[in-house]
């Protein structure tokens, strides 16, 4: 398959469409052809055709986005050309970003949307994972607040905590809550926040993570309407974990809880660990490229994406739903939160597979 071919399978129209590509990822990355790029190309870059993979369906948070930086994108790479856009995938980004990495060239044409539940999976060696969130080139993240939430449970018991599945994003508040000394228990299944809301409401788990939009007025509505449901720790600021978050400024982060219960600052791979999961439950989306992509066509998108992020539309609507957008450099700092060592990554599977039975990759 050429790369033009690949990009007309990437193009539908400027418009959004849902569709499963898995079954042709295999043989795509099979076919997959180095990128071209001539020194002229890199002396005045240009993307004639480019496209974005979003990695979810257009209702989840990814393809909100899509639709907020489509035009503007567009404007900045190449005037009067519209982005071509193709929504794949389910909502934890996992499908999208395994037909990115392998439908797609480091030719800086096609660009990656997608969630932080993708790079949770990549943590957790999820064995669907077909990609290296280590290796993404950012040119945006977006961060939204996060929290773990419960109500008056008993210590000498079980804490249970409301998640989907092993290798989702609740995974930073069970890990969290073992380094507190609280025994998390998961209750698998619960992948919709409305769920885990009612499930907390109705005693049936103990803590739920709250994280992505709207955060402090969801957490104060939930504390509002039942007694004793109050916020644990916070998952920090955007580069740093053990930093309050802003939007949260009641809320102690997890270093702060585990210091003043221990005396001394928690250390080791698994707290390393933490921090990483922490940062991909915070992400609300990264827009990406391809590893080796050359730097003239990094500066490009990274350019457009900082211009996009000032319109009125798209800075109204991140304010509005308690998210920040972050262009470069700033994004890249960000996304580093995690990239962990190979004994890290050890540390917490190991964690994850003697406390949930989970199996990875």
């Amino acid at each position: 398959m050429s790369a033009s071919s690949r990009r007309s399978v990437l193009r539908l129209g400027g418009t959004l469409s849902l569709g499963l590509v898995a079954t042709s990822v295999a043989g795509a990355a099979r076919a997959r052809l180095p990128a071209r790029t001539t020194s002229l190309e890199a002396a005045h870059p240009n993307v004639t055709e480019a496209s974005m993979i979003v990695a979810g369906p257009a209702d989840a948070s990814a393809g909100l986005w899509a639709q907020l930086l489509a035009s503007p994108l567009a404007g900045a790479l190449h005037p009067g050309t519209p982005l071509a856009i193709s929504a794949i995938g389910g909502r934890d980004g996992v499908t999208g970003a395994n037909a990115f990495e392998a439908l797609t060239n480091p030719d800086g044409a096609t660009a990656l949307l997608v969630p932080g539940a993708a790079a949770m999976a990549w943590l957790a060696g999820d064995p669907r994972v077909h990609f290296d969130a280590g290796n993404w080139v950012p040119a945006l993240t977006s961060f939204g607040s996060a929290m773990v939430i419960g109500g008056n449970a008993r210590p000498t018991l079980p804490l249970r905590v409301a998640a989907s599945t092993a290798s989702g994003v609740e995974l930073a508040a069970l890990l969290g809550l073992s380094l507190l000394g609280r025994n998390p228990s998961p209750v698998f299944g619960l992948a919709d926040p409305q769920d885990a809301r009612a499930a907390l409401l109705a005693g049936r788990v103990d803590a739920i993570l709250l994280h992505g939009r709207d955060v402090p007025a969801r957490g104060a509505a939930l504390s509002h309407e039942a007694n004793g449901i109050r916020p644990l720790f916070s998952l920090g600021a955007d580069i740093d974990a053990a930093a309050r978050d802003p939007a949260l400024p009641d809320v102690p982060t997890l270093p702060e809880l585990y210091s003043a219960g221990s005396g001394q600052a928690p250390t080791g791979p698994l707290f390393e660990a933490w921090r990483a999961t922490a940062g991909a439950a915070r992400l609300d989306i990264a827009l990406v490229l391809q590893p080796l992509t050359p730097a003239a066509l990094v500066a490009l998108w990274r350019t457009a994406c900082a211009s996009a992020v000032t319109t009125p539309g798209l800075s109204d609507a991140s304010q509005a739903a308690g998210l920040t957008p972050l262009p470069a450099p700033d994004c890249v700092a960000a996304l580093s939160r995690i990239v962990i060592g190979e004994n890290t990554l050890l540390a917490l599977r190991r964690w994850l597979a003697g406390r949930t039975d989970w199996r990875p990759a």
